[in-house]
C-alpha cells in the first residue's frame, strides 16, 4: 500500500540562483516541516498497516516488508526518508491580491505588461486530485482571457464533465 498527504500544509519555495538565465533554481520543498503534516503521515502508515494486516487481505500479504517494528521516533525517520511527491507542484506564481500573489485574476503578471501565466503555478492551493483538469480549464480560460483582449470574445464554451 501507498499513502500520501493529499492536502500537505507545508510549503516551499523557490530561488534564483543567479542573474543569468541559465542560472539554476533553487528548490526547497520543505515537505513534512509542519507538525500537521507528520502527524497525518504517522496516521496514515498506521491505516495502512492496520489495513495490511488485516483479516480481510491474509490471502493477498505474506507479510509486512516495511516499515516495520518501529517506536515513534523510528517511524518519523521511515516518514522523513521514504516520503516522495505525486509531482502535482503547484502554486509558485498563485493568482490572489496579497503581497504573496503573482497573478491577478485575468491571469496578468502584476508589474509586467503583457504577460500572463496559465499553468498549475497560478492556483493559490493545490488541489486534492490530479492538476491535469485544473490545468485544462486555467488554459481554456486563458484563451478566453486573450481573444476577449483582442476583441474576438470567448472563442468556445468551457464543459468540464462531472465523473
Amino acid at each position: 500500500m501507498f499513502n500520501g498527504l493529499a492536502q500537505p500544509k507545508s510549503r516551499g519555495r523557490l530561488r534564483l540562483s543567479g542573474p543569468n538565465i541559465n542560472d539554476p533554481i533553487l528548490i526547497d520543498p520543505n515537505s513534512l516541516s509542519e507538525p500537521e503534516d507528520m502527524a497525518a503521515a504517522l496516521a496514515a502508515v498506521e491505516l495502512c498497516r492496520e489495513l495490511g494486516n488485516s483479516e480481510g487481505f491474509s490471502p493477498l500479504v505474506t507479510g509486512e516488508t516495511a516499515p516495520g517494528a518501529r517506536d515513534r521516533s523510528g517511524m518519523i525517520d521511515f516518514i522523513r526518508r521514504s516520503a516522495v511527491t505525486y509531482w502535482h507542484q503547484t502554486s509558485t506564481a498563485k493568482m490572489g491580491r496579497d503581497s504573496m500573489s503573482v497573478v491577478d485574476n485575468e491571469l496578468k503578471v502584476y508589474g509586467i505588461e503583457g504577460l500572463r501565466i496559465a499553468d498549475a503555478s497560478i492556483m493559490p492551493r493545490i488541489t486534492t486530485g490530479n492538476t491535469m483538469a485544473p490545468c485544462v480549464v486555467i488554459g481554456g480560460r486563458a484563451a478566453d482571457l486573450i481573444g476577449i483582449s483582442h476583441g474576438l470574445g470567448a472563442q468556445r464554451e468551457l464543459v468540464v464533465p462531472f465523473v
